[in-house]
Parts: C-alpha cells; sequence; structure tokens
C-alpha cells in the first residue's frame, strides 16, 4: 500500500482529534521566508497564560481559561473579524524567535493562578517571566504581564534551539543551541551563567527538566539523548536506541519515564532509572528499514509531549499529523489523530497543564488547539504515579519489600 493510501487507511481507522481553536497568521506554510516559523509555543505554568511564537520576531500572549480550556476573549472582533483577546501583550523580539519558555519562582506543584498586583517592582521569585531564544544566540526575558524587556542573556555563539525553565521554582533556566552546548542560568541572580555543559558532538535540539528538578535530558544530533543530575551538573547516562538525530523529549508527570522523538520516524518511550526502552511508537507502518530510518525521510517526528495524568503521549510528524498514544492500552496504534493546517506543516506540540488540550505550531506561524482524548486513570494508576513521583524507583531499594508481581507494573512494563 502507497504511503499516501496507509495513512488515510490509519486516519479512517482511529478516532480524529477535535480542534477547539486557532491562531492563524494568514502565511502560506509551504511558500514561506524563513523567519516566519512557530518553533515554539508555551502554556504558563498556571495555565493562565498561552505564549505564541507567530514568527518574524513576533511574540504574543493571552489569556487562557483553565477552567473551560480556551483563549479567553473579549467575545467580540476586530474590522477585519478576528477575535479580540483580553489581556493581550505583543511584543517584538528584535530577532527571530527560535524558542521561548515561561518561568516562576513557585515551585510548579505549589502553583495557584498568578494575580499580580500591577503597581509593585517586578518580582523574579513571585511572578511569570518569559524567555525567548534567538537566531542569533542571545536569551532575552520579558515581563509577560507588559511586555518589557528585563534581561538579556548572551554567551551561545549559535541560534538558540530550546529553553527551559526548571519546575522547582530554583529560576535555574537552560538553553540548547547549535554550538554543541547546554547552558545553565540563574535567575535569581541577575541571569548569571553559570555552567555549561558539553558533552554534545553536534546541536543540541531539545531540553525538559524531571518534575522534580534533579535531572534533565537533553537530545540532539548524532542520535544523542543525555541525562544529567542537575545537583551535581554531571552526565549520568547516555540513551542508546535511535537511529537518526532526536528532536524533542519530554518526562512523564512522576519522572519515571522519558519519552523522546526523532527523525528515524519513531518515539522511544525510556525508564529514566535504568536507560531501558519501554515503548517504541512507529509513525510508520510497516516499519521501515535502518538504511530509510537514518537518512532523510518523511516520517520525522517533531514534538513529543506527555499528558499531565501520565496516559497519553502526543507526538507531531512530518507526515502532517498529530498523534495520541493512548499508553494503557496494549496496542501501539494511536488512539486519535489531528491533522496539519491545509498547505501548513506541524513543528511542536506542547499539552496544556491541566491536560485539557494540545497546542500545535505550524510553518506558517500559525497554532491550532486539539482537544486531547478523555481519560480517567485507574487507582492503580494514580497510586503508580503518587509512588514514583515521591520515592522514585523503589523497585531498586534494598530496604522496601515489595511482591515481585508489583515490580514489573511500578517500572511501567506492564500497564
Amino acid at each position: 500500500m502507497a504511503p499516501g493510501r496507509m495513512l488515510e487507511h490509519l486516519l479512517r481507522s482511529t478516532g480524529e482529534a477535535r480542534v477547539i481553536g486557532e491562531l492563524i497568521t494568514g502565511r502560506d506554510g509551504n511558500n514561506y521566508s524563513p523567519g516566519g516559523e512557530s518553533w515554539k509555543c508555551a502554556f504558563a505554568p498556571d495555565e493562565s497564560r498561552f505564549a505564541w511564537s507567530c514568527g518574524f520576531r513576533k511574540v504574543v500572549i493571552l489569556p487562557w481559561n483553565r477552567y473551560k480550556n480556551c483563549l479567553q476573549s473579549e467575545h467580540n472582533a476586530d474590522q477585519e473579524g478576528y477575535e479580540v483577546f483580553a489581556e493581550k501583550v505583543s511584543i517584538d523580539a528584535g530577532f527571530p524567535v527560535t524558542s521561548l519558555a515561561f518561568g516562576t519562582g513557585t515551585p510548579e506543584q505549589d502553583l495557584v493562578p498568578v494575580k499580580r498586583e500591577y503597581w509593585t517592582r517586578f518580582d523574579f521569585s513571585k511572578d511569570l517571566i518569559l524567555a525567548t531564544g534567538h537566531s542569533n544566540g542571545r536569551i532575552r526575558i520579558w515581563d509577560p504581564y507588559t511586555g518589557k524587556l528585563l534581561l538579556e542573556l548572551t554567551d551561545h555563539m549559535k541560534p538558540v534551539t530550546d529553553l527551559a525553565f526548571a519546575p522547582d521554582g530554583s529560576l535555574r533556566l537552560v538553553s540548547a543551541s547549535k554550538d554543541s552546548t547546554v547552558k545553565v542560568w540563574d535567575m535569581s541572580d541577575d541571569g548569571n551563567m553559570f555552567k555549561t555543559l558539553r558533552e554534545h558532538p553536534g546541536p543540541v535540539r531539545s531540553l525538559c527538566w524531571s518534575p522534580d528538578g534533579k535531572f534533565l535530558c537533553s537530545t540532539g544530533d548524532k542520535q544523542k539523548v543525555l541525562l544529567w543530575n542537575m545537583g551535581t551538573y554531571s552526565l549520568i547516562r547516555r540513551l542508546s536506541g535511535h537511529y537518526n538525530n532526536v528532536l524533542s523529549c519530554a518526562f512523564s508527570p512522576d519522572g519515571a519515564m522519558l519519552a523522546t522523538a526523532s527523525c528515524d520516524t519513531r518515539v522511544i518511550i525510556w525508564d529514566t532509572s535504568s536507560g531501558e526502552q519501554l515503548r517504541i511508537l512507529n509513525h510508520m507502518n510497516p516499519t521501515p528499514g535502518v538504511i530509510y530510518m537514518s537518512g532523510e525521510n518523511n516520517s520525522v517526528v517533531r514534538g513529543v509531549t506527555f499528558s499531565p495524568n501520565g496516559c497519553h503521549v502526543a507526538s507531531v510528524c512530518s507526515d502532517g499529523f498529530l498523534r495520541f498514544w493512548n499508553l494503557m492500552s496494549e496496542e501501539d496504534e494511536p488512539e486519535s489523530m489531528g491533522s496539519a493546517l491545509a498547505g501548513d506543516s506541524m513543528l511542536n506540540c506542547s499539552f496544556s497543564p491541566l491536560g485539557g488540550a494540545v497546542s500545535v505550531g505550524h510553518t506558517s506561524g500559525s497554532v491550532v488547539f486539539f482537544l486531547a482524548p478523555p481519560m480517567v486513570p485507574s487507582l492503580l494508576h494514580l497510586s503508580r504515579m503518587s509512588v514514583r513521583r515521591s520515592l522514585g524507583d523503589v523497585t531498586a531499594r534494598d530496604d522496601l519489600l515489595l511482591p515481585q508481581t508489583l515490580k514489573p507494573y511500578l517500572q511501567y512494563k506492564q500497564w
């Protein structure tokens, strides 16, 4: 069966993901000028705002209604018929934006929607901040309430490819770059860059923190997936299994698993503690040979994200589809799929912090919001997540007596 027909058959055999919102630039994603891409979008940790990198130096921050699971508008339109949003903040970032991330000095597990007193001086330890990475290697820090530039960080020699704030409230910012380095910045110390991690032999493509802020994953060219101890800032593990560049990574909400997306047409789910491969999510069926995977192909997996309940993984692929994978199912086939905008390509995806929606950035700079598949986790799964989040991999501890039959479940070898 031809690849196009296989995709049509797969789309018919799975559920279709529902679109619940769009931010449209009106540009043609297939005939565009470089610089107009939406390389990264982000929800604020408290889900009060959504930052949209819409291309050509512009970032728009919009209010998100975490209860209604949608963008919050003023229920009217401008002269061109576009919806007018409440508290909209537009930023001219000065340079092409290649990444962005929200951060806060409050640990994410303690967050409630931020209510800022506008007359107070900006307080890094209490307020949300927004970081943008740029094609010239600079990083800029913004007040997302006003769009004011607060800091500029300069140390990377090539474009910044990803940014991530520590979720523990420490205000550590990590940045990835095509200069083959990962840098660690301290926002509580006026943005001081205090550590450079140098184990990548080529461009670094993505970063993600473990939920407890103890570990960092960095991925990049030459099949690299590296796991770092962020207490000692030392490399603790190399994960081997991909056949091509690795473009995206995401930890599960309890930190027990790591998902990585690659140009080899696959997403691999890893055991964080052991580095063992738990599952492989193939974006081509039948699975292609290694020679095809390791070269240029039409099924590059560009982004991956975990749902907050740990039950689903979402991925976007260069074949034009968003896939939702139900990890509770024994079938390694997508549960539902969504399509890219006509004449456009998907570049990134992010679950909202409460898990109700997934944002997908496109080459045209546009963003589409999809409704995430509903799932009520079992009490057993919630207990497993609670144990792994608070105690780590208890199966490796000698001071705990566990039934042998329970260990595979706690290690996510059984679902």
